[in-house]
């Protein structure tokens, strides 16, 4: 039998992998609605429903004084980052193969180093900073700079992708001033409330044959999000990091199986650089070097 301590890190390696997985299903229903619905509308519905779903949650393990934001600033800043971050992402994946949209995403951590100096007052040594150099030349391998209008999906991923490495800093800056799950309540709560000014804007009707998507979507992006606090809570960080990478495969997987997408070999070549640069990062970080 494995001792406890290994059990944990399977359990932990366990979570993590299927919240990966879960997370790129969830793009693969929003990715399935067409772009009918607007990111706006879309980002609303998943932050309104992770909102009810954690604040009763956090309320009964840490009490009701924890539905009042510490650092009331920088939760808002981290709520902005994160839902323009995602609602990018997620017009990207309504216009260029998911595969490819969720790779380029993956400059969100060489975003995340970059700022840390300036933003978080830390030192990054000489090779990670090479790192962060291969990763952004892995990045315009995927996006081959062209002034043409089948790039614009690529550069909005782009921007998604520099907006989520904003959205990690912050995480970073409040990590320690609040429990993860309670962060994570405060950015879907603000989120939610921030959006609902403008979804009245760009609402349609939502489509009968939508309604399951729709409740599936929620429900997968609140599961793997749950899955994903609870992996950290049992695996080490300098295990569980780099896997998070994972996700591109499930999202090249899931493409070809759902919409026989399947990137170039140039493209396939620039997510490899990206994989392997952004897991050198995250080994250095969550060893502290």
């Amino acid at each position: 039998m494995l001792p406890v301590s290994q059990k944990r890190q399977l359990l932990g390696v366990s979570l993590l992998v299927l919240a990966m997985l879960l997370f790129s299903f969830k793009d693969v229903l929003v990715k399935m609605m067409g772009g009918h619905y607007s990111p706006v509308v879309v980002i609303w519905a998943q932050m309104s429903f992770a909102a009810l779903f954690y604040a009763p949650v956090i309320t009964l393990k840490y009490g009701p004084r924890s539905l009042r934001p510490q650092n009331p600033f920088l939760q808002i800043m981290r709520a902005i980052s994160v839902i323009s971050g995602i609602g990018m992402f997620y017009w990207s994946i309504s216009l260029i193969p998911l595969a490819e949209a969720t790779a380029i995403t993956f400059v969100a951590p060489l975003v995340t180093t970059s700022l840390s100096p300036l933003m978080l007052g830390e030192k990054i040594g000489l090779r990670r900073w090479v790192a962060v150099l291969v990763g952004f030349c892995g990045i315009l391998i995927v996006l081959r700079p062209e002034f043409s209008g089948d790039r614009f999906g690529y550069l909005i991923a782009f921007g998604a992708g520099i907006l989520i490495g904003v959205f990690y800093t912050f995480n970073r800056l409040l990590a320690g001033k609040a429990p993860p799950l309670v962060n994570q309540t405060y950015s879907s709560l603000i989120g939610a409330i921030l959006l609902t000014p403008f979804i009245f804007s760009v609402w349609v009707p939502l489509r009968p044959e939508d309604m399951m998507l729709v409740l599936a979507f929620c429900a997968i992006a609140a599961l793997g999000q749950t899955c994903l606090f609870n992996s950290f809570l049992h695996g080490e960080a300098s295990i569980l990091a780099p896997l998070t990478l994972s996700q591109i495969v499930f999202a090249t997987l899931f493409g070809y199986v759902f919409f026989n997408d399947f990137p170039d070999m140039t493209s396939v070549m620039g997510i490899i650089v990206v994989i392997a640069s952004a897991a050198y990062i995250a080994i250095r970080e969550t060893r502290g070097r």
